[in-house]
């Protein structure tokens, strides 16, 4: 009996996979990268276009800190977001992944959850300086222009404030007062 390649539990394992992955806000990059799983791969298997064996379940269950049969618990509620995100940071720090970096897409997750609590955007900075401490305290390098991205977004939520400076179309940045 041939079995039909777009299955409904492909579809649902799918789902349940990329609803995992999203809750813990990270890329299918950002697996391949942790994992060895191919992007393209992790694309066609959250499309539910891909059946994969026991060994690539094995490694997400295990990336995530899961048993393996959680994730095909298709209609279960998905794991606590703040359990994955600390097993997750485990699988890393075991495998010689700084998590600090990796999660949350990186510079987001550092500016929003290490930088910004500290005193460093007390007082207004520059995207360069920016740049700078992240590499300096973190061991972690960002252009410039992806900083400013990363700190509008930031200005959005209303977490800093954007300040004019003299120099022609360049700001600052400080914490919200």
């Amino acid at each position: 009996m041939r079995i039909p390649e777009k299955t409904e539990s492909l579809k649902n394992f799918g789902k349940r996979i990329k609803a995992i992955r999203e809750s813990v806000d990270i890329s299918q990059e950002q697996i391949q990268y942790a994992t060895g799983i191919g992007q393209s791969h992790l694309s066609k298997i959250e499309a539910g276009v891909m059946n994969i064996g026991l060994s690539h379940i094995a490694v997400l269950a295990e990336f995530y800190g899961l048993e393996e049969f959680e994730l095909l618990q298709y209609n279960t509620s998905l794991p606590d977001h703040e359990e994955l995100k600390r097993d997750v940071s485990k699988y890393l720090k075991r495998n010689g992944i700084d998590p600090s970096v990796f999660l949350k897409k990186g510079l987001a997750h550092l500016l929003k959850d290490r930088v910004l609590p500290s005193k460093f955007f007390s007082t207004p900075r520059y995207t360069k300086e920016v740049a700078d401490y992240l590499d300096e305290k973190f061991n972690a390098t960002f252009n410039t222009t992806a900083i400013s991205q990363a700190l509008e977004n930031l200005r959005k939520k209303g977490l800093v404030d954007k300040l004019a400076t003299s120099k022609k179309s360049k700001f600052q940045y400080r914490k919200k007062i």
